[in-house]
């Protein structure tokens, strides 16, 4: 679903499944290996080959050559930070109800400019390889300076807990745009809804749905 001018407006197999993935307990969130997080492409072949949940990434990289090509770099070592198609469509439906308080005309991907556009899809691509074994030892994260522009972002991984089991849940990664700030609370956070999908030149860790593409910062850039 791209976000342009037009497009926006077996009971006993569950349970078998279920008993084998809690009876394994730790052992299947640490040690398992899945085959679905190796893909055997680049990241960009990743992107194109789940356009119902990408397209709106690929309309944006479709406005930068240089970043597209980046990605699909055969010898390149990278991370993304992949925001879905529900990202972008907040950012947007955000912008344009702030712009129709002014009365302004509504924008969308195609439209807003390129400069700032590229400072934000820039922090999300990293020229380096973090993928949750490098950040397991930093028990405060890690501060990254993203690709193209050096803007220092921060990830630190983290375990859920499950079925009262500490840390024997899900791993996640909470991504953070600190906004140039030591302090915290001035950081925004996402947590990823999954990690580690290993490409031949990087990984790819996806972004809940429920992030705001930019970090809020669309609407202050492109409300004007």
């Amino acid at each position: 679903m791209k976000l342009l001018k037009h497009a926006i407006h077996c009971i006993p197999i569950i349970f078998l499944l279920s008993f084998a993935a809690c009876k394994k307990g730790n052992d299947y969130y640490y040690n398992y290996k899945d085959e679905a997080s190796v893909f055997d492409g680049t990241i960009l072949n990743y992107l194109e080959s789940k356009p119902e949940t990408y397209d709106s990434l690929l309309l944006v990289l479709d406005r930068f050559p240089t970043i597209r090509q980046k990605l699909d770099q055969a010898d390149a070592t990278l991370t993304l930070f992949a925001a879905t198609n529900r990202s972008f469509e907040l950012a947007v439906d955000a912008l344009n109800t702030t712009r129709r308080l002014t009365n302004k005309a509504p924008l969308y991907l195609e439209d807003v400019p390129s400069n700032d556009l590229d400072s934000l899809i820039s922090r999300y691509i990293f020229e380096e390889e973090f993928d949750i074994d490098q950040l397991k030892p930093y028990i405060d994260g890690l501060n990254i300076d993203s690709y193209n522009y050096g803007y220092r972002m921060h990830a630190q991984y983290t375990v859920l807990s499950a079925s009262g089991l500490i840390n024997g849940g899900e791993q996640q990664i909470i991504f953070s745009d600190v906004n140039n700030s030591i302090f915290q609370r001035y950081w925004q956070n996402i947590n990823t809804s999954s990690v580690n999908i290993k490409t031949t030149n990087g990984v790819i860790h996806v972004l809940s749905s429920g992030h705001d593409f930019g970090f809020n910062k669309f609407t202050s850039k492109f409300s004007q």
